[in-house]
């Protein structure tokens, strides 16, 4: 493989499947755009940051993830591990159900077209988030995420989107998985302490920390959150009763439910949360994956990442 070409990873399970005869007919419309490429085809999960990492320390200049936010954000975590964020370049060609970070960084949604605005476009410099947490096998672990982490009943949401069929597209998937959880989830009490200042006790239904500005198939979670300003966007959504989620979800989607009396908005650089009832399980996710819960501490990388967009 030449380092000087793109090199294409793509996830085959995105976008409702891609066998081995829709894949021959995206070459030609990716070449098209991109030039001559090379593609690898993901495994299974974190394999994409295993590829990217593996890209980046042979010297590749551009690494672009074929997928959803999840695939992006594994081909970022790869490059960042590899110590390349400065030297190797990544972009993304939409192919996922939920599509958030696409809308952030404004690329269009067709693979062709998106693949001719990567040819022309000039990486620029985001920052990236970065959070330490414990995994489902009760270990520490460290992942990066691009786009928004978050914790409580959005994770449990996302956890159950993630496991159903999404071939009426993300946001259907997303609601649908809203309203079931909703039947069960209680809010959560944790700790929440910002930038090593004073933990302090809130009752919560979710938080998020945002460097992109949607999650969840389209929800405008963090309205004001900017991908190169050196912090994340932090909205913590407090104690909501199953009545307020019915009648006031519709806000998160046009971003408006930061003047809502139960919801706080702030910038921050470093987020440390844990439940307060130690055994209670509050999980997290990020860039839509569910990797495990609290405690954890979320912290921007400010200019971390070299995006084309």
């Amino acid at each position: 493989m030449d380092a000087r070409r793109p090199l294409v990873i793509v996830n085959p399970r995105s976008g409702g499947g891609l066998d081995e005869g829709k894949w021959a007919k995206l070459v030609g419309p990716l070449t098209d755009g991109l030039g001559e490429l090379d593609s690898v085809f993901t495994q299974g999960p974190r394999d994409a940051t295993r590829l990217a990492r593996e890209a980046a320390a042979e010297g590749r200049q551009l690494v672009i993830a074929l997928g959803g936010d999840g695939t992006v954000s594994e081909v970022a975590d790869g490059i960042l591990l590899a110590g390349a964020g400065a030297t190797t370049e990544i972009a993304l060609l939409p192919r996922g159900t939920g599509g958030d970070f696409r809308r952030s960084l404004e690329m269009p949604g067709g693979l062709r077209e998106a693949a001719h605005h990567i040819k022309k476009a000039v990486a620029r410099t985001i920052d990236v988030g970065r959070a330490r947490f414990v995994d489902h096998q009760g270990a520490s672990a460290t992942r990066h995420f691009v786009n928004v982490a978050s914790f409580g009943f959005s994770s449990a949401v996302a956890g159950r989107a993630n496991g159903s069929s999404k071939r009426l597209g993300g946001k259907l998937a997303f609601l649908g998985a809203t309203l079931s959880t909703l039947a069960s989830y209680d809010n959560t009490d944790v700790w929440m302490a910002v930038d090593g200042g004073e933990r302090q006790r809130r009752r919560v239904l979710m938080a998020a920390l945002g460097n992109g500005r949607f999650f969840g198939g389209g929800m405008k979670i963090c309205p004001q959150a900017k991908l190169d300003n050196g912090t994340l966007d932090l909205v913590v959504v407090g104690d909501f009763t199953r009545l307020d989620v019915l009648t006031k979800v519709h806000r998160i989607y046009g971003g408006s439910h930061l003047t809502l009396e139960e919801v706080s908005n702030s910038t921050v650089r470093k987020l440390e949360a844990a439940p307060v009832e130690a055994e209670e399980l509050v999980p997290i996710e990020l860039d839509g994956e569910t990797p495990g819960r609290l405690p954890a501490t979320f912290e921007v990388l400010p200019a971390a990442l070299r995006v084309r967009f």
